[in-house]
């Protein structure tokens, strides 16, 4: 969008100075050096839920046949409706020339500058390769998608201009990036000749995947007479040949049954079949419709003809007989069922010399005609705001590492910061991540749709999270156990919303990706572990400095992401405040922080972050302390001291979270009873003074500090017969009081049973400090890796499974001939020969897991006889010789 009212009628003339060509009939600008032979490219749209192939000659043509998915719907479904699509222009010339331009013969692309070099690419904003990204250029950073290069073609200036996004917030456009999703922009002209009118289109094509639009694609093409004289019957039109069906084991093929229908009031066309239903799809699946609407036509003119016919009768047709077609006023009925096109045409266009004319329509998808016609309505709803509807979150980013039996899965926190261009905040609720064993068809078993959005169906999640506000803690990662190797899974991760009803509209979430495409999708398939192959986890070493004893802390270390490791060896490391203990995980390798003052040792473990494709689970000791005794008598072995009630911590005894550093806790203090004692103060304001009989040492650090005291008898007089209670304060005593101690510097709170009336000068209560982190504590860990001893140690358990492999047993479920190398080194050569010596076959084993497959066919590619075989394992851990037998 260019921030300019859709309703364009006349753009106006170039802003440059038209070069006329003296020698040309319609004195048309040459813009530039058209190539010959000229360039094809073309792009994939396939981030919602029609995925098209799209090429730079304004066609969208069939190459399924190729691989190239062809108006595919559903996305991952394997069945393509278009055969071809393309346009239509066309005009009698000031000669009185009839000239029909179609555009699968008479267009050509036009370069433009990409990286200082002319280029016929297709720009698309998921590839950028295909523009001038530029990860500094942040126009429109803050206010919605940076624009990081992404132009698109103005008309009027005749240049890149940055794309123009409308703010229901600000009812106003600003400069950003792309407006879709998946957004692709390419120009293109009739080809010079005999046959040209002298055009320039700009074609762009906006697609997303929310489940309210994910069914649409919309395509806005602006034409440009590049000439100086005027068109003023002008004609255009969308050719659409749209196949229901395909092919089946019987010879049939589906869309030789299709019918085709138009509703004018609406501008509306489509593609149907005679029963709904094609074996060559399956008896099972209900073939659905795809047709065409016009969203805007220039002067508002609409469809003014709807025709149709099968594709032979028109592809020799002349100039005439086309243009006879397309600037008429008749809407045909479907021919009966069979394979035909229709022309969605508009007539009486005035198109003057130098004019730009829009025309916008989208490709619409649905089940039934009742969804077909929902779908139109929400294309022009969405279009008449320009594109701006409800949005789930950003899409975040998924990331996977494969291991033995497990994926272990980790995203970031795109989906949780990003605002809803809507409601002009942020409105995430969480994540729910799926699992496909058939490469994304389906997605799981199937749920009920209960969440008021418009999901028309839904699977029921692998592991789910959630929060109550956006800026709650929420997990980032999750380890998928219990697989098989060898098998192939995907996963895509979706962020989904509150939903708004303002719309009112149920909860969005993001849309099913491609792996490579989507990154929000990821393939992994579990392989078996190398020999010697150790974890980072089992490398853990605790160690303690300046104490004898370390904590009872643990550290659980698990790689998720290898591509982002740094180093070879890491570390977790502690410091604290009064208020606070943190850890720190430090790269030890590059000497760098990775993550810092993370506070987090209890909890769900995927709440923690991860660092460098790290994750560091780190627990803390229990907040017990290691004993509590009298252990220093007035009198020889004369116990006067006891615990009557022990409340633990601050954040134990008032219900809230733990309060305080660590270190109050893990220090050691003593109730040393004096002759001179020491003055407290009530617990209840912190500052009221009263008499103790005790001093309070932290003898950890060897100081004496403040304790405050829960006076139940009111006397201003620490009794243990009233229940007076013992509040442990680690603030240094220096004979006042400290207020600004509470809540972070209280520690335990206790009382002592009324045999300690009996305390006398000399008597000393010990509590010794809880096993909990603290800054003398390191834990350190290696990534994931091989140990060489221990590989060349495992050599000797390298099998082949099965073995003897016989034909008939089934052992590969009637697939393909396979036998197994198991517990191999990550990298190897598997050498296998026949009892003679002869060499049947050399496998390079070079993935990094413990298994290679080989297929039971020689380096010729033949089928092996049955016999006995040998193999040899070289690696740089060793070597290893066996034999295997095959029976057939």
């Amino acid at each position: 969008m260019n921030g300019l009212p859709k309703k364009i009628c006349l753009i106006g003339f170039l802003s440059f100075i038209l070069l006329i060509l003296s020698n040309t009939a319609f004195g048309k600008v040459s813009e530039t050096a058209e190539p010959s032979p000229a360039v094809v490219d073309y792009v994939i749209h396939d981030k919602g839920n029609i995925v098209i192939r799209v090429d730079n000659y304004g066609r969208m043509p069939n190459y399924s046949y190729n691989g190239f998915p062809a108006g595919e719907w559903p996305k991952n479904s394997g069945r393509d409706y278009i055969g071809e699509m393309k346009y239509w222009f066309g005009s009698i010339t000031a000669g009185g020339d009839t000239i029909v331009i179609d555009t699968d013969e008479d267009a050509e692309p036009i370069p433009s500058n990409i990286s200082g070099v002319n280029s016929y690419s297709i720009r698309l904003s998921t590839d950028s390769t295909t523009y001038d990204y530029d990860p500094i250029d942040t126009i429109g950073a803050g206010i919605g998608n940076a624009a990081y290069g992404w132009r698109i073609w103005n008309a009027d200036s005749a240049a890149w201009v940055y794309n123009q996004i409308y703010s229901t917030t600000e009812d106003d456009f600003y400069p950003g990036g792309p407006t879709a999703l998946q957004q692709s922009t390419y120009r293109f002209a009739d080809a010079e000749g005999s046959r040209s009118l002298g055009l320039k289109l700009t074609q762009t094509i906006y697609q997303w995947n929310y489940c309210y639009n994910e069914d649409l694609l919309f395509v806005v093409l602006e034409i440009t007479n590049d000439t100086t004289v005027d068109y003023p019957d002008f004609a255009f039109a969308v050719y659409s040949d749209f196949d229901i069906g395909g092919p089946n084991s019987e010879g049939g093929n589906g869309r030789l049954g299709d019918l085709v229908a138009s509703d004018s009031t609406e501008n509306l066309a489509w593609t149907y079949d005679e029963d709904g239903y094609d074996m060559g799809w399956g008896p099972l699946v209900q073939t659905g419709i795809m047709g065409t609407k016009y969203l805007e036509t220039p002067d508002d003119i609409g469809m003014t003809a709807f025709r149709t016919g099968q594709w032979e009768e028109v592809a020799n047709a002349t100039n005439a007989e086309r243009y006879d077609l397309i600037n008429s006023e008749e809407y045909n009925t479907s021919l009966p069922p069979t394979d035909q096109y229709y022309l969605q045409c508009t007539r009486g266009i005035n198109l003057t010399a130098g004019k730009t004319v829009r025309v916008v329509y989208a490709i619409i998808a649905g089940q039934d005609e009742a969804e077909f016609y929902n779908n139109a309505a929400m294309a022009q709803t969405l279009y008449d705001n320009y594109f701006v509807g409800p949005q789930p979150p950003a899409a975040p980013t998924l990331s996977v590492r494969v291991g033995d039996t497990k994926n272990y899965l980790s995203w970031n926190d795109t989906a949780e910061v990003d605002i809803d261009p809507l409601r002009g905040e942020s409105d995430f609720r969480g994540y729910k991540l799926y699992r496909s064993f058939d490469q994304g068809y389906t997605w799981g078993f199937e749920a009920n749709i209960t969440s008021g959005g418009c999901l028309d169906k839904d699977y029921i999640p692998i592991t789910a999270f959630q929060v109550d506000e956006p800026g709650d803690m929420i997990n980032h990662s999750y380890i998928d156990s219990n697989l098989t190797n060898g098998m192939e899974y995907w996963y895509c991760l979706v962020a989904y919303d509150a939903g708004d009803t303002s719309v009112p509209i149920g909860s969005l979430q993001n849309g099913f990706g491609r792996p490579n495409s989507d990154k929000n999708t990821v393939a992994a398939i579990p392989r078996s572990d190398p020999a010697g192959a150790y974890t980072a986890q089992s490398t853990v070493v605790h160690t303690a400095t300046n104490v004898d004893i370390p904590s009872d802390g643990e550290v659980y270390a698990i790689t998720f992401d290898e591509s982002q490791v740094n180093g070879s060896e890491y570390s977790i490391t502690f410091s604290e405040t009064d208020a606070a203990t943190y850890w720190h995980l430090i790269n030890n390798t590059t000497g760098d922080t990775v993550l810092a003052n993370q506070t987090r040792q209890t909890g769900d473990p995927g709440l923690y972050e991860t660092g460098e494709g790290i994750r560091a689970v780190v627990r803390s000791g229990d907040r017990v302390p290691t004993s509590m005794s009298q252990t220093g008598f007035a009198s020889a072995d004369d116990t006067s001291l006891a615990m009557e009630v022990f409340y633990g911590s601050m954040g134990e005894a008032t219900g809230s979270a733990p309060l305080g550093s660590d270190k109050h806790f893990r220090s050691t203090y003593e109730i040393r009873f004096t002759a001179g004692g020491s003055e407290g103060y009530w617990w209840w304001d912190d500052v009221t003074p009263m008499a103790l009989p005790f001093e309070v040492w932290n003898t950890t650090f060897d100081y004496q500090i403040i304790a405050e005291v829960l006076d139940y008898g009111g006397d201003t007089n620490w009794d243990p017969a009233d229940g007076d209670l013992i509040v442990i304060v680690d603030i240094p005593y220096d004979g006042s009081s400290h207020s600004e101690g509470y809540p972070y510097n209280h520690a335990w709170i206790f009382g002592l049973g009324e045999t300690g009336a009996g305390y006398a000068s000399g008597d000393i209560f010990t509590i010794e400090g809880a096993p909990v982190n603290g800054a003398d504590d390191i834990f350190t860990f290696k990534i994931d890796g091989v140990n060489a001893a221990a590989a060349s140690a495992e050599m000797q358990n390298i099998k082949v499974v099965p073995n003897p492999f016989i034909a008939s047993d089934g052992f590969n479920n009637g697939s393909d001939e396979i036998i197994k190398f198991n517990n191999l080194p990550d990298i190897c050569t598997v050498r296998i020969y026949t009892l003679s010596g002869d060499l049947v076959r050399t496998i390079e084993h070079t993935d990094g897991s413990g298994t290679a497959n080989w297929n039971l066919l020689s380096r010729d590619g033949l089928i092996i006889a049955p016999g006995i075989f040998i193999f040899h394992v070289e690696s740089d851990y060793g070597n290893q010789v066996g034999r295997f037998a095959v029976i057939r």
